[in-house]
């Protein structure tokens, strides 16, 4: 199959690689064989049937690194922050999963809705319950889609319709990760799943470890979200350094754990998620929604930490990586601003030397960085969220040897004119500040089309 219409892909979080006349060489094992200018790839390849989608342009598949489910149907339940939304809103709503036809319609929903939007890969956690998950892994089976999904794993501080036995929990997780860890060539993958510290007993949390690394499956929880949920955490695990820390003696740090949020995190953590090559999640509409607080996402990407973005869901209204691309954008724009005026307000005040200013400052963290960019938030919906699966080299672009996870999109739908500008990096930031559900004519995972409009 070679494809013609305009090819945008991320080079890197800087720079757009763009053909505005492209060839896309998709071969019978679902893999790019080609890519690039459409004339040398024709020219390559003289044999092929053209497929002409012009006016459209085709976009690596979208990453979403960290969403749950089941809390599709209490999406954005607005009013409450982390805690008492869990208890009011979510929890309920997770608890209905013991119902198998409700598993099975809502993931039905879910994956089609998501795959409609722009998501070829998706990190989901579900509930804890095992036949529910075992659905929502059929589901995604049968629809094409590439997942990474986990049984969620709670057996304290949460309501007796979800509270599991520590050992049964356990035990379930690691018969769901042999059933179906790697199932269709490693298109479907399994992340031991403890929702978060509170929830969770060391010994279930260690559990979770030893098993992830005896089947070298992903992990996957929460991570200082918000500044209750940091107490709690405090007065339930005196003896840990800190929240990160809570992880680390539990075994659940290393390259395959992916942490959710990672907002309020001191810089002993994030040397420690560093040393262990962890990656964050970042989940700006999640953090707004829940006024949870705003990651300092430029200052954790210039320490080198590894982060992609998710949408959470259902404090994350939207299941578009496009939209998350633009709050993620306004959200760091918007925390630049803050440090502007709270630096000039310091300057201001009074009675204070030099070096107590330069202090100040720096514990505020009022050193302002450059606002992320819409080729930055491309990058991290994309090639950065393929990194942080250690999928790096296989997705997140348009090149020759990747596996062919891409988007057919009508770019015209984000102009107010039904027009198509000849800069890609104006298109591109109008896709996710002006992000519109008609936007994504086709998806495709190694080649399938799983979804058309």
């Amino acid at each position: 199959m070679l494809i013609r219409a305009s090819l945008l892909s991320s080079a890197s979080p800087q720079e757009l690689h763009f053909e505005a006349d492209g060839g896309l060489v998709v071969d019978g094992q679902g893999t790019i064989a080609d890519a690039g200018a459409f004339a040398a790839v024709r020219a390559r390849h003289p044999d092929l049937a053209v497929e002409d989608l012009r006016p459209f342009w085709i976009l690596p598949g979208l990453v979403d690194l960290h969403a749950h489910l089941p809390q599709y149907e209490a999406v954005a339940a607005d009013g409450l922050e982390l805690l008492a939304w869990l208890e009011r809103h979510i929890f309920p709503a997770e608890a209905r999963f013991s119902d198998g036809a409700h598993a099975q319609a809502a993931a039905r929903r879910y994956l089609q809705d998501a795959l409609s939007l722009g998501t070829t890969t998706a990190v989901l956690y579900t509930t804890t319950h095992a036949e529910a998950t075992d659905t929502i892994f059929r589901e995604a089976e049968a629809c094409g889609i590439r997942a990474v999904i986990g049984k969620t794993m709670m057996d304290r501080h949460a309501p007796e319709a979800l509270l599991e036995d520590t050992a049964t929990s356990i035990k379930e997780s690691e018969v769901l990760c042999r059933a179906w860890h790697g199932r269709d060539g490693g298109r479907l993958s399994y992340a031991f799943t403890p929702r978060f510290a509170p929830c969770c007993s060391s010994e279930l949390m260690a559990g979770a470890g030893r098993l992830a690394r005896d089947y070298g499956a992903f992990i996957q929880t929460h991570l200082a979200e918000n500044l209750q949920e940091l107490e709690w955490v405090r007065r339930l695990f005196p003896e840990a350094a800190s929240y990160t820390d809570v992880y680390r003696r539990c075994d659940l740090l290393g390259p395959r754990t992916l942490l959710g949020h990672g907002i309020h995190l001191q810089p002993s953590e994030r040397r420690l998620l560093r040393d262990q090559g962890c990656s964050l999640v970042h989940c700006p509409s999640s953090n707004a929604f829940l006024q949870s607080g705003t990651m300092p996402l430029r200052a954790w990407l210039e320490e080198g930490l590894s982060v992609g973005l998710g949408t959470d869901v259902g404090a994350g209204p939207s299941l578009s990586m496009f939209r998350e691309m633009g709050e993620a954008c306004t959200a760091s724009k918007l925390r630049r601003a803050a440090q502007h005026v709270q630096s000039a307000r310091l300057r201001e005040v009074g009675g204070l030397t030099e070096d107590q200013r330069l202090r100040l400052s720096e514990a505020l963290d009022l050193d302002p960085r450059p606002a992320l960019d819409a080729p930055g938030a491309f990058y991290l919906a994309t090639r950065g969220g393929a990194m942080a699966l250690g999928l790096g080299d296989r997705l997140g672009a348009l090149e020759a040897g990747f596996e062919a996870d891409f988007l057919v999109v009508d770019v015209r739908c984000s102009d107010p004119f039904g027009r198509v500008s000849a800069d890609p990096a104006q298109v591109l930031s109008r896709l996710i500040y002006r992000s519109d559900p008609r936007l994504v004519q086709a998806a495709y995972v190694r080649g399938r089309r799983c979804f058309h409009r």
